[in-house]
């Protein structure tokens, strides 16, 4: 008689393991993917910081970043030179994970200030060059990326917006 009991109160623990279980895991699952996407969004942070980081330097050691000679033929646009490289370029070996916009770097003349994308294609890293004085001859160069991602919380359809300037001066010979 008291082997029958004490199976009976084996069998009644047996199912309050798997209730215990069925309580914690869900805890347990969203606190181990909430670190994997928390991670994933630290690391698009750094890979855009150091993307914008390489733009500027890519910008500052151009001897022109835009020129007649280089006229895009399709919008009539002055764009980038690419020389030694673009900087679309040096953005994506610096961020490799992240999908950089593959249109030019363009100004609307050689005595404008700014250069940009065009078109802006959203889910891309987008590029934006200040120049100090002219993109042709600048003194300066101030470097703005911008990604917008959803990252790993695509269920909540949360979208987030990292951007990243860094600023270069250029030395002059």
């Amino acid at each position: 008689m008291m082997r029958a009991r004490a199976r009976s109160r084996r069998g009644g623990e047996a199912g309050a393991t798997l209730v215990e279980f069925v309580l914690v895991a869900p805890v347990l699952f969203l606190m181990l993917f909430g670190l994997i996407a928390g991670c994933y969004f630290a690391y698009q942070n750094s890979a855009i910081h150091d993307g914008a980081t390489a733009a500027a330097r890519t910008a500052s050691i151009e001897t022109w970043l835009v020129s007649s000679a280089h006229v895009n033929p399709s919008n009539g646009m002055f764009c980038e030179s690419g020389k030694p490289f673009s900087i679309e370029k040096s953005v994506g070996q610096a961020a490799p994970l992240l999908t950089v916009n593959p249109a030019p770097l363009c100004a609307t003349s050689t005595s404008a200030t700014q250069m940009t994308q065009t078109p802006q294609v959203p889910g891309d890293v987008n590029i934006t060059v200040m120049c100090g004085g002219t993109c042709a001859a600048p003194t300066s160069t101030e470097v703005s990326l911008v990604y917008v991602t959803k990252g790993l919380t695509q269920p909540f359809g949360l979208t987030y917006t990292l951007k990243a300037q860094s600023q270069v001066p250029i030395l002059s010979p």
